[in-house]
């Protein structure tokens, strides 16, 4: 019964059919992006390599799985009138306020530092180290409190952030073969 309501308030004429437009459109430019990447990625034929084990085989599929879900998101929502999209400078203004929305803008500002910034300019296990320290101090950091408060949690973000670009180098260097940037 909560299912049918939720669906009623949701589809036809409120926000969901907007929201899954945007998104689709957002993942389909996406799921371009990776197959697109994936096609660049070598296929080292030179080594007789078996071409089910070429490195941008998974990536592409899944960039090809991603892309034929958005198409049906883009129908669906298309056929509940998404695109009609009804952005004025209030409902931006509103939009800008949302303490989601900015979250969701800081999360992909730090991503994008990262991936085009950090990596390949800085090695990888630095860059990798000032990721995670930057986002857990983004997130975890309260400037309402005084700085001698927060050292706890300062210190744990360092010990955290060192663990976890150390892991993953490792891990990708030694167990899964992977030359880092």
């Amino acid at each position: 019964m909560a299912d049918v309501q939720l669906q009623q308030k949701s589809l036809p004429g409120g926000r969901m059919p907007r929201a899954d437009f945007l998104t689709s459109i957002v993942l389909l430019a996406f799921s371009v992006g990776v197959v697109a990447l994936s096609i660049r990625m070598p296929r080292l034929e030179h080594r007789n390599i078996n071409p089910y084990t070429i490195p941008g085989l998974v990536p592409g599929l899944l960039g090809v799985a991603i892309g034929i879900m958005s198409v049906m998101l883009l129908v669906r929502s298309l056929r509940y009138r998404g695109h009609r999209l009804g952005i004025d400078r209030a409902a931006l203004q509103s939009a800008m306020s949302n303490p989601q929305v900015s979250r969701v803008l800081v999360t992909a500002g730090l991503c994008l530092l990262y991936a085009i910034g950090l990596v390949g300019t800085v090695w990888y296990p630095a860059a990798t180290f000032l990721f995670v320290l930057g986002f857990i101090l983004v997130y975890e950091y309260e400037t309402a409190r005084p700085l001698r408060e927060q050292l706890g949690r300062i210190r744990f973000a360092f010990v955290e952030a060192l663990l976890t670009a150390t892991l993953v180098s490792v891990v990708f260097r030694y167990l899964f073969l992977v030359r880092l940037p």
